[in-house]
């Protein structure tokens, strides 16, 4: 399958990292109507999970998933996304490996 251009997915990932936290919030924001499936995967002291179906409509903008963790060293986030044509890509940010 050819590569996706970031711009086209479907889901995007935001990360904000305060002095003692970490914010990720998963937005969904497709050019056409579709159902995506994602796994959102906090690690650090503990690890959380999110995972979820959802519709998305063309052309508009939601929150799919706001997820928050202490942000002592060493934390990791990653999303994986499968859209509705099967196109499945990940995101990451931290200290993943």
């Amino acid at each position: 399958m050819p590569a996706q251009d970031a711009t086209d997915r479907a889901i995007s990932m935001e990360v904000a990292e305060a002095s003692d936290h970490v914010t990720v919030v998963l937005k969904g924001h497709s050019s056409i109507d579709q159902k995506v499936a994602y796994e959102l995967v906090l690690e650090g002291a503990s690890t959380s999970r999110h995972t979820g179906r959802t519709s998305l409509s063309a052309g508009e903008e939601s929150v799919l998933s706001t997820m928050r963790m202490s942000a002592a060293q060493p934390w990791c986030i990653s999303a994986t996304v499968t859209e509705a044509d099967g196109t499945t890509y990940e995101y990451s940010e931290g200290t993943c490996d």
